[in-house]
């Protein structure tokens, strides 16, 4: 019952093994909007030596929230818990050349130097992984995954399931609850990294990896308004499908960006297929396979 993946999530096992050492070192304080972000949408304040921006409440728009610096707003505690420290390192790693990438887009020069825009599609790609929405989907697809796959080992691969009981105890089952406790059994660790943080981490690791060198393939346009203000949200980079006239807003471990039009982030979805995979004793599923339509 041991199937070789090469796809999505097929080193997730090696990865939380190889992060486990780091797994304490934590940030408490995540940002998902970054401060170097933030810093574009600031203003003077009086009485204040540091600019500021304002907040606003959506879900609660008649509370008026105080002005705060970047560093105080756009973040959530302990948004990845378990090595924490190295994934906030990895990030540091794109928002260190975010001054200079502004600059260029500022100036009318970031569009002819392929370093600027390969920034400028890497900060997408990071707001787009790095957000309280793909935090909440993972939540949602795991806990229908799980018994969802639970139930499909115990029905259409029952057979299988009855095999690997009996190489592994010797007499066979003497009813549905053991080969109940067999399948319990194979989703735990699954179920343990899941709830201790380090799925979340190597997963959203691996997707912005993903995310990134998708977007790379791409052409950027800058956009400007020709009046007004642009706003920035606690998800800075959205995930718009098309489907005629009408613009769907979305963000969600399947839907992964096929082609990035322009800052404003329209991306289409790719097809998906969720995979399963027995491995090393463990049962792994692959969150987002994508797959290219055709």
């Amino acid at each position: 019952m041991n199937v070789r993946n090469t796809g999505s999530g097929s080193r997730d096992p090696e990865r939380i093994a190889e992060l486990a050492p780091k797994a304490s070192d934590n940030v408490k304080n995540q940002h998902v909007v970054s401060q170097v972000l933030l810093s574009e949408f600031t203003t003077a304040v009086e009485h204040t030596t540091v600019e500021h921006v304002q907040p606003y409440d959506l879900q609660h728009p008649e509370r008026r929230s105080k002005t705060q610096p970047p560093r105080g707003v756009g973040k959530i505690e302990n948004f990845v818990l378990g090595a924490s420290t190295s994934l906030e390192t990895k990030w540091g790693e794109v928002e260190r050349e975010l001054p200079r990438a502004f600059a260029a887009a500022k100036a009318g020069t970031a569009l002819g130097d392929p370093r600027m825009t390969g920034i400028l599609r890497d900060v997408v790609a990071l707001h787009y992984i790095r957000s309280q929405h793909y935090h909440e989907v993972f939540d949602h697809i795991f806990n229908e995954f799980v018994p969802r796959q639970r139930h499909w080992l115990l029905t259409e691969r029952a057979d299988q399931l009855d095999a690997a009981y009996l190489q592994r105890t010797g007499p066979p089952p003497t009813g549905p609850q053991e080969l109940a406790a067999l399948a319990d059994e194979i989703f735990s660790l699954m179920i343990e990294q899941y709830h201790d943080g380090s799925l979340l981490r190597v997963r959203i690791e691996d997707c912005f990896n993903r995310a990134r060198e998708l977007m790379a393939q791409n052409v950027l346009t800058i956009l400007q308004p020709e009046e007004g203000e642009f706003l920035i949200g606690d998800n800075p980079a959205l995930a718009v499908r098309e489907e005629g006239d009408n613009l769907f807003y979305g963000m969600a471990l399947m839907a992964m960006p096929d082609s990035v039009g322009d800052v404003g982030g329209v991306m289409r979805w790719l097809r998906t297929a969720r995979e399963s995979v027995w491995c090393g004793g463990g049962f792994w599923g692959c969150w987002i396979s994508s797959r290219r339509p055709g």
